[in-house]
Formats: structure tokens, C-alpha cells, sequence
């Protein structure tokens, strides 16, 4: 009987985060429902906790699997995520590899099965997801998801290829690197050999999948290089990114190509590289210790090549670690090295992510925590001090009740003339704040881009790209500087009046915290870096593809739409928390003032008695340190 085999480390990995991400979940929408069911939730808490909720309901994992053809790469997937068939699910081996770029996922509310771009939309400018958004163009098969051969079956489209004319194949981005012309096989009627399909979407339900697992396969230089959403925004975005190498073949041209061009630039502790096919070097005539001393020796040699640190590199034979899951051979498995490289995976992208997640959801609970307990702190005191008064009046005639309703009153409208300040403060605010929104409109942020779009759209030649593109970056880099000037105008005038009204009515607004761009800015920093490289002189052959250089561009517009329009809404909800603040006091204030009055009035007019106004304030004092010890209970819950 050969050694018991465990469950995938990464699949253990990736079912541990799905359940910690729905039990955070859960609590902090109990921790959203007791605030309000016990009125504490306040305007500028509310946000913080719905985003806080939508990242943790709509939190996607990527990973990323990168090589050029027969790697090993497709074989790779089915070890770490579908062994459980039995079988292969993804076409692997000689003759069977997948052809076109893959995302697989599961997602009810997309079409279920496996739809397939056609690769001629590469001669039209349209981006990807402008395509995903246009279902008819796609070629839809129906996947038997409880039928792992049929499933397997199906999916063997991935491998679809036709033959064409060598000028087609050009045009549609193939076959312009000379190593690829002097490799060519032509038939005798001068037609080669290319994918039938652009792109693929595989959804179907699968465990692993349906925790919110994206697995993205991107296999060729020509399917990356040709694809600048691919290179510049779907592989950096992943969570973490496997690049595959054969052991036997080691570090190629065109895999040095890839690594240069698309992964190099924006690789991060996040990106691996699995030295697969190891088990080409397990030669029967050498020792264990021989055998070992050249897999560590392909390792090394690999991490110098790619600049790269040895322990990033992971020998592994994913056939055989394939073979050992699906024969239950622990030993195999062992040997195969899946275990280390699964390790990593798991670190990256469950560990690391969730340490990321959990820091954001404390930081986010805290803020909460503390804005609540001020408020509470304030209730606290107000009804300590009516109180105090109350218990003042026990024994005095009614005069001092007269009295005490006359400068009360003339309190609240005292009150009442200084909110005109706050509706001051209010417009100065949303003056200032349109002046900054101006900054993120989206014509006047995207105008310089499309005029691009439509010089390079008429253009013979597609020259000085590089040069025009360094310049509208720079200028719009400009904006995000001069948007953190302002926003720290806004905060500066708001702490001001903040502490204003603090001095004159006793409030305890906080001052604005200091909201910094640099992290937008480096992610448009890195953005704007890539794109610019891309669209210059080593690509000069592929810009000269009316289309290609139009879906780049547009690729590069929606990037920066959408970089753009979430910082606007960081800042609008930054400014709305901190207005908030004030309002809530204000609101506050008038609640209280306003019960003063009346308490004194029916104590005046003998409708109610000093006694029970006192017994009222008194529970009031025990119920708000019961809402303090909840509240205390409710944020442990959530951030321990």
C-alpha cells in the first residue's frame, strides 16, 4: 500500500481563507446590525463598514500561470487543482496544449461552460473586456461539470488551431520575431499554423472555484506579447504569478523573452517560477546525492539567469505529481517537490492576503471604535451633568426652575446663531471640494489620451508614441499632486473650524487625518511606466498594427479611469467621514439641549416629577456603560 496522500496544500489553503473571509464577514455585518439596533451607528461609520463588507464579499483570488508552449504548465494546474478527477482536465501533452490565453472561474451570474473569443477580433481595436461585455461574438460550448471525461473533452477547444496564409498570421500578431520566421513550417501551399481562439473563458462550478478562485493561463509569447491588457494589467494584478520552466530545456530565448518583457518588470515577492519536467533529470545510473547536486545546479543556474533568488525557484514534475495524487503515492508526491512550491502559493496567496485583509479590516474597526466611544463618552457626560443638575434642584423652590429654563434657553439660542457657521463651513466645503473634483473629471482626465487614440488611428507610421505618452502621463501625474495640495487645504480649513467648534460649544470633532496619494501614485507611477515601454521602440513592428496600438491605448484609458475614479471616492468619502463628525454632534447637541428643556418644563408644570427624571438619567448613565462594554465586546469579535 503505498503512503496516504494529503489533501493539496494550496486547496487546504485556499478553503481555510474562504471560511476566516465568510466568518469575518458575518461579523462585521453583526457588528453594522448592533450598531444600528442600538442607534450608535454613525454617518461616517456607516461607509467605513459597507466597504469593509463589499471587500470581503467580493474578494477575489488570482493566480497566474505563465510559460511559453510545452512547459508543463497546463499539467502543472491539473496536479495542484484537479487531481481530485482522476484525470486530466485541461489538454496536456504532446499535440494537446492549450492555445489561447484562459481564465477559469465560477460565477452564477455569468453564463456557465466555456466561451470562446475568435482570434481574428485582434485585427479590430476593441479591448477584452470591451469583448466580455459583448456575448454574441463569442463561441459558447456547454462544459458537463459531473463529468470529468466530458469535461475534459469539452475543453480540448482550447487547443483549437487553424491554418492560414503567413501575411494573415502576421497581421493577427504572429510570426514577426526572426527565431519564430526561422522556425516556421509552412505547408506546401505556404499556410501556417495558428490558434483558432483569442481568448477563453471557462466557468463552471468546482469547489475550489466557486471560493472566489480566478486561475488565469497564459500560455506563448505571441498569446502575451500580443495581448497588452495580459501584460500590463490582468498577470500584475494577480495575486501571486507562477512562471514555468523546463528543467530539461532550462531558461530558453523565448522564455527569457517573456520573463523580460512581462513578468521581470513587475515582479514582486508574489511571483514564483516552477522549474518543471525535474523528473527529466532522475537518471537511474546517477546516486541520490548526484541526482539531487544537478536539480540544485538547474536551480542556481535558473535564478542567475532570471536575476532572481534561488528560494524562489521550485523544482517540480508536475506529471508525476499528478500521477502520485491520482494513485494515492505519497512517496512519489514527496519527490515530485509539488509540496514546496504549493507552500509558497499558499503564502502568497492566502497567508500574505489575509494578513493584508485583516489589517485593513482592524484599522477600519478601530477608527469605528474610537468614533463611537467618543460620542458614548460625550452621551456619558451630558446626562452626568444633567444629573448633577437635577439632583441640585431637589429642595429648591420653583424660582430656580424658572431660572434655570430662561438660561437654558438662552443657551439653545446661543446654539441655534452659531450652527450658522456649520452651514458656512458647509459651503466653503463644497466649493472646495468641486474645485478638486474638476481634477478627476474623467473628459478632461482622458481628452489628451483619445486625441492620441485618434492621431495614431490616422497615422501611416506610428511614431513618437513614446515621447507623447511620456508627456500626457507627466501631466496627469501633475493633477494627482495638485489634488494632494488641495486635500490638504480641505483639511487644514477643516481642522480649523473643528476647533473652533470645539472652544465654543464643547464639542469633540476630531481634525481631519491627513489623506496621502503616494500609494495611487506609485500604482500610476508603475502603470504609466509600463505602458510607455510598451508602446515604444521594441514594439515598433506590432505598433504599426492600426489595431494593436488602438486597444493598448484604450486598455491605458480604462486603467487610468479607473485609477482616477477610485481616488475620487476615497476622497469624497474621506471628506464625508469628517463632516460627518460634526454633524453628528450637532445633532447631538440639539437632542440634548432640547431634552434639558423639556425635562425642566415638565418639572415646572408638575407633569412630571424631579424623582423619576432623576431615575431616568440614572438608568440612561448604566445603559450607556452597557453600550460601552458591547461596544468593547462587538470590535474584539471582529479584529481578534
Amino acid at each position: 500500500m503505498n503512503p496516504h496522500v494529503e489533501a493539496p496544500i494550496l486547496t487546504a489553503g485556499l478553503f481555510d481563507y474562504a471560511e476566516w473571509r465568510a466568518e469575518r464577514l458575518q461579523r462585521v455585518r453583526s457588528l453594522l446590525a448592533w450598531l444600528d439596533d442600538s442607534g450608535l451607528l454613525l454617518d461616517q461609520s456607516r461607509p467605513l463598514l459597507q466597504q469593509q463588507i463589499a471587500r470581503l464579499d467580493n474578494d477575489r483570488m488570482t493566480l497566474a500561470f505563465v510559460a511559453e508552449f510545452s512547459r508543463g504548465k497546463s499539467e502543472l494546474i491539473n496536479a495542484i487543482f484537479f487531481s481530485g478527477h482522476g484525470q486530466r482536465i485541461l489538454p496536456a501533452g504532446a499535440g494537446r496544449t492549450t492555445m489561447c490565453p484562459m481564465e477559469l472561474f465560477s460565477d452564477a451570474t455569468q453564463p456557465r461552460g466555456l466561451r470562446l473569443l475568435p482570434i481574428d477580433t485582434r485585427l479590430q481595436s476593441q479591448t477584452l473586456a470591451q469583448w466580455k461585455s459583448s456575448p454574441q461574438v463569442w463561441t459558447q460550448f456547454d462544459l458537463p461539470s459531473q463529468d470529468a471525461q466530458g469535461l475534459a473533452q469539452a475543453l480540448t477547444h482550447l487547443s483549437d488551431t487553424q491554418r492560414v496564409p503567413l501575411e494573415r498570421a502576421q497581421e493577427l500578431g504572429f510570426f514577426h520575431d526572426a527565431q519564430e520566421l526561422a522556425q516556421i513550417n509552412a505547408g506546401a501551399d505556404g499556410e501556417v499554423e495558428i490558434p483558432l481562439w483569442r481568448h477563453a473563458l471557462v466557468n463552471f462550478p468546482h469547489p475550489l472555484l466557486d471560493q472566489g478562485l480566478t486561475i488565469l493561463d497564459t500560455p506563448g509569447l505571441n498569446a502575451v506579447g500580443a495581448e497588452p491588457e495580459l501584460t500590463l494589467s490582468l498577470i500584475p494584478s494577480a495575486n501571486a504569478v507562477v512562471f514555468v520552466l523546463g528543467a530539461d530545456t532550462g531558461v530558453t530565448r523565448s522564455d527569457l523573452d517573456i520573463w523580460n518583457r512581462h513578468i521581470a518588470p513587475t515582479s514582486g515577492a508574489q511571483t514564483l517560477v516552477a522549474l518543471n519536467k525535474v523528473d527529466a533529470l532522475w537518471d537511474p545510473l546517477l546516486t541520490a546525492p548526484q541526482i539531487a547536486a544537478s536539480i540544485d545546479h538547474q536551480v542556481q543556474t535558473t535564478a542567475q539567469t532570471l536575476r532572481l533568488a534561488a528560494d524562489r525557484v521550485f523544482p517540480v514534475s508536475a506529471h508525476k505529481a499528478l500521477l502520485a495524487r491520482i494513485q494515492s503515492d505519497g512517496a512519489l508526491l514527496a519527490r515530485s517537490g509539488m509540496g514546496q512550491l504549493e507552500n509558497a502559493l499558499n503564502r502568497a496567496a492566502n497567508i500574505d492576503r489575509r494578513s493584508m485583509l485583516q489589517g485593513g479590516l482592524r484599522e477600519t474597526v478601530e477608527q469605528v471604535q474610537a468614533d463611537v466611544s467618543q460620542q458614548l463618552r460625550k452621551q456619558l457626560q451630558d446626562a452626568q451633568d444633567q444629573l448633577d443638575e437635577l439632583l441640585g434642584l431637589r429642595g429648591k423652590n420653583a424660582n430656580m426652575v424658572v431660572l434655570m429654563l430662561q438660561r437654558l434657553a438662552a443657551e439653545r439660542n446661543e446654539f441655534d446663531a452659531g450652527m450658522a457657521q456649520v452651514l458656512a463651513l458647509r459651503a466653503v466645503n463644497n466649493r472646495m471640494l468641486e474645485k478638486l473634483r474638476e481634477q478627476f473629471d474623467a473628459k478632461s482626465v482622458l481628452r489628451d489620451l483619445e486625441q492620441l487614440e485618434a492621431r495614431m488611428g490616422s497615422a501611416l507610421l506610428k511614431v513618437g508614441v513614446k515621447g507623447e505618452l511620456t508627456r500626457i502621463t507627466t501631466d496627469l501625474r501633475t493633477r494627482l499632486v495638485n489634488a494632494e495640495t488641495q486635500i490638504e487645504e480641505i483639511r487644514q480649513m477643516l481642522a480649523a473650524a473643528f476647533m473652533r467648534a470645539n472652544s465654543e460649544f464643547g464639542f469633540t470633532v476630531s481634525a481631519p487625518r491627513v489623506l496621502r496619494m503616494s500609494g495611487l501614485m506609485q500604482e500610476f507611477d508603475r502603470v504609466a511606466a509600463a505602458y510607455t515601454e510598451h508602446l515604444s521602440g521594441v514594439n515598433w513592428l506590432k505598433l504599426q498594427n492600426n489595431a494593436y496600438t488602438l486597444r493598448t491605448l484604450r486598455a491605458l484609458s480604462a486603467r487610468v479611469r479607473d485609477l482616477f475614479e477610485r481616488a475620487l471616492r476615497d476622497i469624497e468619502n474621506w471628506d464625508r467621514s469628517a463632516i460627518a463628525q460634526l454633524d453628528s454632534q450637532v445633532r447631538e447637541r440639539k437632542k440634548q439641549l432640547n431634552r434639558r428643556l423639556a425635562t425642566l418644563q415638565r418639572i415646572e408644570d408638575t407633569k412630571d416629577s424631579l424623582h423619576d427624571r432623576i431615575a431616568e438619567l440614572q438608568s440612561q448613565i448604566a445603559h450607556i456603560g452597557n453600550l460601552q462594554r458591547g461596544l468593547a465586546e462587538q470590535i474584539e469579535r471582529v479584529i481578534s
